[in-house]
């Protein structure tokens, strides 16, 4: 009997809960899971679960020999890496040589035929990416559809770019979907499905929740100041994370935002949504733009003296705006306005023709409702005819002083053909974090898809025959 081809799960975060969930049932023998984590808590969520843990990089680290680390490694830097700011150079460049070893060690001992992560966010997954690319392992990472229910993968998990897309011609039922969709993001009262929900600016649990674990990340890190004492290593930390909630929540009370009304109305409004901070859409999609207030500084020098640059909070990061390194911006800006999480964004894309963005949704959005659009960072939608890609500052000047009536803008029927055609390539299942994940059904359609990623013959039929949720 011929041995099932292994896939190696790299199960970080709510990974940890889902991806021990996705083991074969009894009679499929397509796939033989492998569980490696980052830390020890994820360790222990993959064994609670039941499954073998193969290797823990938290827990291994004393024990791993350093590799050689290549010149030109990583493909990146070691600046977007958002964790390990906090460790000196000379053990930055150790932790980075023992990612490889052991990355290196787990792929030629398993063999996998394909390794299940997410869009890179991190070095050590960067390096997992490098390694199995060298020895032609499939990388599989989702990006969800944006059709609710539908994903599809990455095929570079570096960039979020649509220019790494190879799109095929749509489907009339994929077409369908995209009518539909197009139709929700058109309607006034549109949110897309992670903002739904949220808990409010001044919600008193994740306020104590916040304090609480800001408090254990600080003594986490004392503890692991130094990476080459042993048992001492912890990769992530989360102090800053969780410390801003407690300082937005204070600000809250002691500082305003800028309201639209008070925009003149012969000011012409140019939108730039904030992105929350950290994530990967900042540290590895617009790698040379992730510092935000160095970003806004330099769109405002972009601007005319009749334009006035509104930037609005990320939904969920509300108060963002309020914290000290922007409060300083916004005093020293006339022409700089800022906007709560609250404030609906169609309110303020009736009053704005132009939106600069990174990769925001928002971005998208104004897209398909005819805006003026640019975007500097690698997202999903960057190569749909109509939207301005800008690839340096001047760039963006020309774009903010060029009359709206000669800027490119996305055609309702580009905006269809590219959605459908994303519908084409997608599979049906949700493996990012949401409601439905833990599902029976979501479980099995994700396990087929990712069957059909790493090359296994699926037992579903193909996901084109019935693209209807």
């Amino acid at each position: 009997m011929n041995a099932r081809p292994k896939i190696l799960f790299f199960a970080r975060g709510y990974q940890a809960g889902f991806y021990p969930t996705l083991q074969p049932e009894e009679g499929d023998d397509r796939f033989e899971p492998i569980y490696v984590t980052l830390t020890r808590e994820e360790a222990d969520q993959v064994r609670a679960k039941g499954c073998e843990v193969a290797a823990c990089f938290e827990a291994d680290f004393d024990a791993i020999a350093p590799a050689q680390v290549p010149r030109d490694y990583p493909l990146t830097s070691l600046m977007s890496e958002r964790f390990l700011g906090r460790y000196s150079h000379e053990e930055r460049l150790m932790i980075l040589s023992k990612e490889i070893a052991f990355w290196r060690a787990l792929l030629d001992q398993y063999q996998p035929v394909a390794v299940c992560n997410e869009l890179i966010a991190i070095e050590i997954s960067e390096v997992l990416w490098i390694e199995a690319r060298e020895r032609g392992i499939r990388y599989l990472a989702p990006m969800y559809c944006p059709i609710e229910g539908l994903f599809y993968w990455l095929p570079n998990p570096l960039t979020l770019s649509g220019r790494a897309l190879d799109l095929p011609a749509p489907s009339p039922a994929s077409l369908a979907l995209a009518d539909a969709y197009l139709a929700e993001v058109r309607r006034r009262d549109y949110k897309p499905y992670y903002v739904r929900n949220l808990a409010g600016r001044r919600a008193l649990k994740p306020l104590a929740t916040g304090i609480a674990k800001s408090q254990l990340w600080a003594m986490r890190d004392r503890r692991s100041r130094d990476a080459g004492q042993p048992g001492d290593f912890r990769y992530e930390s989360y102090t800053e994370e969780y410390a801003k909630r407690g300082q937005v929540f204070a600000a809250s009370f002691r500082h305003d935002y800028d309201t639209l009304d008070a925009i003149p109305p012969d000011h012409e409004i140019v939108l730039f949504p904030l992105h929350q901070e950290p994530e990967a859409t900042l540290n590895y999609m617009s790698e040379f733009f992730a510092n935000q207030v160095a970003t806004i500084e330099n769109i405002l020098k972009c601007l005319t003296p009749h334009q006035r640059l509104v930037v609005k909070e990320h939904p969920v990061d509300k108060g963002a705006l309020l914290r000290p390194k922007f409060r300083e911006l916004r005093q020293r800006y006339s022409n700089l306005a800022f906007l709560p999480a609250e404030t609906p964004a169609r309110a303020i894309l009736d009053r704005c023709d132009r939106v600069v963005t990174l990769t925001s949704s928002v971005g998208w959005e104004a897209a398909v409702l005819g805006k003026v659009v640019c975007v500097m960072g690698e997202i999903y939608w960057d190569s749909v005819p109509g939207v301005t890609r800008i690839a340096s500052w001047p760039d963006l000047r020309k774009a903010m002083r060029a009359p709206l009536d000669q800027m490119e803008r996305v055609t309702p029927e580009a905006a269809r053909r590219f959605v459908a055609a994303l519908a084409e390539i997608s599979h049906k299942g949700r493996p990012l974090p949401n409601a439905k994940l833990l599902e029976p059904d979501n479980i099995a359609r994700v396990r087929d898809a990712i069957a059909k990623g790493a090359g296994i013959a699926a037992s579903a039929p193909a996901d084109h025959e019935s693209l209807a949720l």
